[in-house]
């Protein structure tokens, strides 16, 4: 494909990647002597009609969204031009974050606190999304469209699937609906009555589950609290087990018991407390002293007639080898919460 000569922007010859309705090439403007570097997104002739009218779906959605984490648009054609492209910054050395996975430079992996502020910037995004009006969901969330910058920044990138608020879903046959493992189920069908922000927030859970994994998403949700865990992946790293509390509002089958932006956005700022203050994750509390952080947690002479003559039902007193300090622990409760976060699905 060439860019047509009377345009001002000229390629460079390098081209950033081509897909099946598009190409992306690097590319100046010839009018500015800085020779500045963008991206020129064009897209493929001949295509179906609803090819044409996601492309442009496409330009409005990341003009209507002012972020600094979202990709911004300098120019773009009109629907009745011959050759049909937008023009977005380009950021030299920025890689996406699916060239980053099973890599060393991959920043997130195995960081918690890098890992949160990943999802902090793709929240701030999102919460744009919603804010807009008409609302824009993404659709297709996924380590290929969150390009990571050298200090460490976000853009995302490529909303070519996304569904604005009040017009109708645009799908190709030939193509596929989103991206395997990270899209919400319930965009699988392409109704419009099943896709919101709620299924954004599903495959942003996804991403920071590959971000600090190192590893390529799964299918469906259970693995996520089972065989892959966070905490079965990390065994000798419970300061990461508390992103854990992340995967249980996010990584959800039902849309309903996925959290809101806002609420994730407090869910994010305690999770990253519980990091920095060396707080023990749930699994070892009655192992680990909280006061004293060095001795063990375990029985001890009379401690069934601490809280009591007997002590009340379910409770049990524990006490510190190193500090001495003394618990009322109700094992029943934790045992609960941890088998709940383990069955969600």
């Amino acid at each position: 494909m060439k860019i047509p000569q009377d345009l001002k922007w000229k390629t460079t010859g390098r081209s950033l990647g081509q897909g099946g309705q598009a190409h992306v090439y690097e590319v100046y403007d010839e009018s500015d002597p800085s020779k500045k570097k963008f991206a020129l997104k064009a897209l493929s002739k001949n295509k179906p009609r609803e090819a044409y009218e996601r492309f442009y779906r496409e330009i409005s959605a990341i003009k209507s969204l002012p972020n600094p984490y979202i990709i911004d648009i300098e120019d773009h054609s009109k629907p009745d031009d011959e050759f049909h492209y937008y023009v977005m910054e380009f950021i030299e050395n920025a890689l996406s974050l699916k060239r980053l996975i099973n890599q060393n430079e991959n920043p997130y992996f195995d960081n918690g606190l890098k890992t949160l502020k990943l999802l902090s910037q793709i929240l701030d995004a999102i919460k744009e999304c919603e804010q807009n009006d008409p609302k824009v969901v993404h659709r297709d969330l996924n380590p290929a469209n969150i390009l990571v910058t050298p200090n460490k920044d976000i853009k995302i990138i490529d909303f070519g699937l996304c569904q604005i608020e009040g017009n109708s879903t645009l799908t190709l046959i030939d193509e596929g609906v989103g991206t395997q493992n990270y899209m919400a189920p319930k965009c699988e069908s392409g109704s419009e009555s099943e896709i919101g922000i709620h299924s954004d927030i599903y495959s942003m859970g996804k991403i920071v589950w590959s971000a600090i994994t190192n590893q390529m998403a799964f299918a469906r949700e259970k693995p996520a609290f089972t065989n892959r865990s966070i905490k079965s992946i990390f065994p000798n790293n419970p300061e990461h087990w508390h992103l854990q509390h992340i995967m249980s509002f996010t990584v959800r089958h039902n849309p309903s018991d996925r959290s809101t932006v806002d609420q994730l956005i407090y869910w994010v700022k305690r999770v990253r407390q519980l990091i920095i203050s060396k707080y023990p994750p749930l699994e070892l509390i009655t192992e680990q002293c909280p006061i004293c952080g060095w001795g063990k947690l375990d029985r001890f002479e009379q401690s069934h007639a601490v809280f009591g003559n007997p002590n009340p039902k379910g409770i049990y007193a524990l006490q510190c080898d190193y500090c001495g300090y003394c618990f009322a622990i109700n094992r029943k409760r934790q045992q609960d919460t941890i088998r709940e976060i383990e069955n969600h699905e």
